[in-house]
């Protein structure tokens, strides 16, 4: 299959269809089944499963009325409703020209099967992909995640600082055990009520390892920090209060809220570090605080943070970009210490030094970071909502909703007995069971009239078993349990996703669609588009037999400068006369100074080279005069140093040389006749070769002062160019209260225009031809019947 746009094209085709999926109402018919639920709902039960036992009687199935045949080919009345309404949604085209398209993409598709396209690899594997991705967002419960952000968004409006005590139990423990855990932690939350210390119960009874010696403290923090569970029971629970027991994947906990506090924002900072083993001296220790301490005090008096950083620093990972650390906010860092004194700074600020485990920091605030509106924060919250433990929410929720409308029953007793043939084998990755075992052929569980034996669970933990890793700790029966979760969840979603097209017609159309689309565009693409790019010499020949479409009118070369005032026509003139670059009388404010007799640059010097390197960047015809200078008491030589340094940086960092103009000053232009370091310096003046740029200088100065506009014109397109005599040369003109003067260089009189120059419309026109004769072609190959009773059904139009 050819590849020609391909990717470009599959692109864009799959924006469209994203869109339609959560934009586009698409109007489908219902009809209600037995349940009183309409056929189009997307977990309503389709046909039954062939890879599924299914026991119940064969019922004749009346066709279906087919509306249209093209070919071969049939489309059925129920596709053409959902697609002419889908298409008057979408588009509102009218029925004549939508029943025109539908058959001529329904006899592209017939070729295009005809030729075998439908058959290649690539396409079925590009069906497949997509099929895939659309699928998820079918099968993903859109409700529950938009509810999570709502939620999760207006968590992070709050701080909260909770206590907690924590009874370690897996997942997958005895219900027996469960509840167990469950009534020790309502047992000791009673107690808490009735007036012991919360913290000193933490100490006794919790166990995490982590805050059960600081009574369960788990300090501020903000949504997102913690899981879901947790998190929730923290910002639901009112201040003062204990939660009841909430179960995570780790265990149980009880969760006190003990303050809640506007959101502090996050803060991004630099720090210097100088570090302490862990196994350090008194000596070592007392060497750190003093190099901290003499490093605060160098920056207290003016010092430069970032040269301090670079220099001293013991963070190798930050300490070459100015000791900027990832933005975080309350609750984002370990050390509490460090977090603090953050938080406590103003922009700009730097801290004292601040003692960690780690060792010293000093702490400059660059910048205080708001939170930000609903619309900005959603985007990067969904990927995170469907990426914690908050996904798993949306997973169980998905699954139980695709459980309850496909109809899940599972049999309790099979299930338990299942649990209980595991052994010890299995923790080793050995166990496996009796093919005379009566429990295989047993129903395990059933989705709608589809029955699934107990052998196909076994069959799946004998897989998995040799795959997954085993908690330590784990019992048999343990392992069978989450054997059991992923195999339903696997089950129920491979069903879900086999039979979509038959559970939701929306998604059927979506794939028809797309389809059609690939095969269209792999067809057009080797018949006309491929063809008609590598035909030159079939270009030539439609170039020359269609001329008369490609003339070009009478044109001049010229450029305009028009203003209100004469004046400023004759600055700008002036600027032109003396030819490119173009001086803007443009300096750059912050001159580079150097010490006495040096060239080196320094980082503040560099910081100031980047900026000039962005101006340089966003304006394309700008060129850089760099000149050098020099005080009367230091060498001859020492500003042709500075220019070579300061161009070397700027070509270092991508600036070509044929952007710069050096010009050396040596001691010719006194900055300052009293203070001589003014004059050990660098200075910057901005050239361009674009007249535009001169447009914008002089209107900088003054506002719409000056209009330039040059380049080739035609009759109509500027009335001072029409006025104006069309032969080369300057002309003054006087029109409606604007002053201009026309500089023409060339007048060029009307002629065809070359192949080069209308490559791309000659192009365009011949794919269009070469497109309608391969329609008309189709026309012929692949005669159209109409079912006008079916067609008038839909569309409503009489022919």
């Amino acid at each position: 299959m050819k590849k020609y746009n391909k990717y470009i094209y599959i692109s864009l085709l799959f924006a469209q269809f994203a869109c339609q999926v959560t934009k586009k109402p698409i109007i489908q018919t219902t009809t209600q089944n037995v349940g009183g639920k309409p056929d189009n709902d997307i977990f309503a039960l389709p046909p039954s499963s062939p890879s599924v036992i299914n026991n119940q009687p064969v019922v004749e199935i009346k066709p279906e009325p087919v509306a249209i045949i093209v070919g071969t080919n049939e489309l059925k009345t129920a596709d053409l409703k959902i697609a002419f309404e889908s298409s008057m949604v979408e588009d509102s085209v009218s029925p004549t020209i939508f029943l025109e398209q539908i058959i001529n993409d329904q006899r592209i598709v017939a070729d295009a099967k005809k030729r075998g396209y439908d058959a290649s690899q690539d396409f079925k594997d590009e069906i497949e992909s997509y099929r895939s991705i659309l699928a998820e967002s079918y099968l993903t419960d859109s409700t529950t995640i938009k509810f999570l952000l709502k939620e999760t968004y207006s968590w992070m409006k709050e701080e909260v600082k909770v206590a907690h005590i924590m009874f370690q139990l897996s997942e997958f423990a005895d219900p027996t055990d469960t509840l167990a855990v469950y009534q020790k932690l309502l047992d000791i939350r009673n107690k808490a009520l009735a007036g012991e210390d919360f913290a000193a119960l933490a100490h006794q009874f919790s166990q995490d390892k982590k805050t059960n010696n600081i009574g369960g403290d788990l300090g501020w923090f903000r949504a997102m920090r913690f899981l879901y569970p947790l998190e929730k029971a923290a910002y639901t629970t009112p201040v003062g209060e204990i939660s009841m027991p909430v179960r995570t994947k780790g265990g149980y906990h009880i969760v006190k809220v003990i303050g809640r506090r506007p959101f502090s924002g996050n803060v991004l900072v630099q720090h210097i570090l100088k570090s302490i083993p862990p196994n350090a001296s008194d000596a070592e220790k007392l060497n750190a605080k003093t190099k901290i301490d003499s490093i605060y005090n160098v920056i207290s008096q003016g010092g430069l943070f970032e040269e301090m950083c670079q220099k001293y620093s013991d963070d190798t990972k930050y300490k070459n970009f100015g000791g900027y650390l990832p933005v975080f906010g309350i609750g984002g860092r370990e050390e509490v210490a460090f977090e603090e004194a953050a938080f406590a700074l103003k922009e700009g600020e730097v801290s004292k030094p601040v003692r960690t485990a780690i060792g010293w920091h000093i702490i400059k605030l660059s910048k205080k970071i708001p939170l930000e509106s609903f619309e900005e924060a959603s985007i990067k919250l969904k990927d995170k909502i469907v990426t914690d433990s908050r996904g798993d929410i949306v997973k169980e929720n998905s699954l139980n909703k695709l459980k309850k409308q496909m109809q899940f029953i599972e049999d309790e007793a099979v299930v338990k007995m299942a649990f209980a043939a595991a052994d010890t084998n299995i923790l080793i990755k050995k166990w496996d069971y009796a093919l005379n075992d009566e429990l295989i052929n047993k129903t395990i569980f059933s989705i709608g009239k589809n029955q699934y034996k107990t052998k196909a669970f076994y069959d799946y933990a004998v897989e998995r078993q040799a795959i997954d890793r085993i908690p330590s700790g784990f019992t048999p029966t343990m392992l069978m349990r989450s054997f059991y979760k992923k195999f339903v969840e696997t089950t129920v979603k491979t069903y879900a996703e086999e039979n979509l097209e038959e559970i939701n017609p929306a998604f059927k159309l979506l794939m028809n669609e797309y389809a059609t689309s690939l095969l269209k565009m792999e067809l057009l693409n080797d018949l006309v588009y491929e063809k008609s790019t590598a035909d030159t010499t079939g270009q030539r020949v439609f170039y020359e037999k269609h001329k008369d479409k490609y003339l070009m009118p009478e044109r001049v070369m010229a450029t305009v400068i028009a203003s209100k005032n004469a004046k400023t026509v004759y600055l700008v003139k002036e600027v032109f006369e003396k030819g490119k670059p173009y001086n803007l009388k443009r300096m750059y404010r912050s001159p580079l100074y150097f010490g006495k007799s040096l060239s080196d640059l320094t980082p503040e010097h560099k910081k100031n080279l980047v900026y000039i390197l962005e101006i340089m960047r966003k304006n394309k015809g700008y060129v850089v005069e760099i000149g050098g200078h020099a005080d009367q008491h230091e060498g001859d030589n020492i500003s042709a140093e500075r220019i070579e340094k300061t161009k070397a940086f700027l070509v270092a960092n991508g600036l070509t040389i044929d952007r710069i103009i050096e010009n050396d000053y040596m001691k010719t232009k006194v900055a300052d006749k009293f203070d001589w370091t003014k004059n050990q310096r660098v200075t910057f003046m901005f050239y361009s070769n674009f007249k535009k740029d001169v447009e914008k200088a002089f209107n900088a100065k003054d506002p719409n002062s000056i209009n330039i506009e040059d380049g080739y014109f035609k009759r109509g397109e500027n009335k001072m160019v029409d006025i104006a005599k069309w032969e080369v040369g300057t002309q003054s003109i006087v029109k409606d209260g604007q002053f201009a003067d026309v500089i023409i260089e060339q007048v060029e009189p009307a002629r065809y225009k070359t192949l080069r120059e209308c490559r791309g419309q000659v192009l365009s026109d011949y794919q269009k031809y070469l497109e309608k004769q391969f329609k008309e072609d189709l026309v012929n190959k692949y005669p159209v019947k109409l079912n006008d009773e079916e067609i008038q059904k839909v569309i409503n139009l009489k022919r």
